[in-house]
């Protein structure tokens, strides 16, 4: 039997990660523990490079699974040379905390010339590039799927699903699974129960907020963890191992 620990939606926060997974009881060197991160390793934290270092390790090891998450896909299109998304996710989603963490050098909001930042991250990860483009968007086992956004169960071909779609997609605003579990990140959980709630404020000191939802055969586990400064884990026994 495997223990699988699952959290999403890290953005480099590199402490709550390993302060969480010990909370749980994670412990990378027991055979039967498996780490399951359903994407957004980067962005917002201060810590992102720590954080791919740490899962990269894990991940050779057999020891985690990692599934693709939109902010993943930012470091992707940065490395590919595309400097107009990357300005835009500068400024817009938390990426220049990334690229500072990676690099050691300052990121001014209006850069547009990224060429200097992307020559010194892929000196200091020469390996990142192929690690995250060749992550699965989905992995299913057994009776459970994980992904980072979300799956149109009303769509019998899913799995065809562009890349872009299926990390944007927001799983509470599609069909359920009727015969699956899934498990997602992306959406965050206190602002699902705020639209629930038609609640315009969110208090930060109310932790409830945070908490994993389950509904509808789906699990809902992102913490909003720059804000909330905390990480969800659910976690599964599986018969068959993963990896």
């Amino acid at each position: 039997m495997q223990k699988t620990f699952v959290t999403a939606d890290i953005h480099g926060h590199f402490q709550v990660l390993k302060d969480t997974l010990n909370a749980n009881g994670f412990d990378p060197d027991c055979l039967s523990h498996h780490l399951m991160v359903l994407g957004d390793l980067f962005d917002r934290g201060s810590e992102s490079f720590k954080v791919y270092q740490y899962l990269k390790n894990l991940y050779d090891e057999g020891k985690a699974s990692i599934v693709l998450g939109n902010h993943d896909l930012f470091m992707l299109e940065f490395l590919e040379g595309k400097d107009a998304r990357t300005a835009f996710n500068v400024i817009h989603n938390g990426f220049d905390k990334t690229l500072e963490s990676f690099t050691g050098m300052s990121v001014n909001k209006t850069m547009t010339d990224f060429s200097a930042l992307r020559k010194k991250v892929i000196r200091v990860a020469p390996k990142l590039y192929d690690f995250l483009n060749t992550l699965p968007l989905y992995i299913e086992h057994e009776n459970v799927i994980f992904t980072h956004g979300g799956i149109d169960f009303s769509n019998p071909e899913w799995k065809n699903t562009p890349r872009e779609t299926l990390v944007w997609n927001y799983q509470d605003q599609l069909t359920p699974p009727e015969n699956k579990t899934v498990v997602v990140g992306h959406d965050r959980t206190a602002l699902i129960r705020m639209r629930k709630a038609k609640a315009r404020t969110l208090d930060k000191n109310d932790k409830r907020l945070f908490e994993p939802i389950h509904e509808h055969n789906v699990w809902y586990i992102d913490s909003f963890v720059e804000f909330s400064k905390r990480l969800n884990v659910v976690i599964f026994t599986f018969e068959n191992p993963l990896r």
